[in-house]
């Protein structure tokens, strides 16, 4: 009997169903994780670069480091109303991707932010 086997059995039935639901959560928040990067590199990456910083189109463009405090600091309705209606060089991206892809969007962007302030 493996170690997982043996900690299943010592949750109580009524625990079974939190459990799940946990397990089912950070799947599904990993899910939203990968479709947030998938849909910034076909989108975004080539402004914004990779990691948020800019590639040299993008500084040309004034494309601004989402990295950066000014754009973490933007709450979520306006970072998504950004994406979906674009802004100053940034076109609008509301006719070509899903809401839930922008909302992808707007959690990678916060990721983004973490990764700069890890860096430090």
């Amino acid at each position: 009997m493996t170690i997982l086997n043996h900690a299943v059995r010592k949750v109580p039935v009524l625990a079974m169903p939190l459990l799940v639901i946990a397990l089912l959560q950070i799947n599904s928040f990993a899910d939203q994780n990968d479709k947030g990067a998938s849909a910034f590199k076909g989108n975004c990456a080539s402004c914004h670069g990779d990691d948020g910083a800019g590639t040299a189109l993008g500084k040309a463009m004034q494309a601004p480091d989402l990295r950066s405090e000014d754009v973490q600091k933007q709450p979520d309705a306006e970072l998504n109303k950004a994406i979906s209606e674009g802004k100053n060089n940034m076109p609008a991206f509301k006719s070509t991707l899903s809401a839930e892809q922008i909302q992808a969007l707007v959690k990678h962007v916060r990721s983004l932010g973490k990764t700069k302030t890890s860096q430090k």
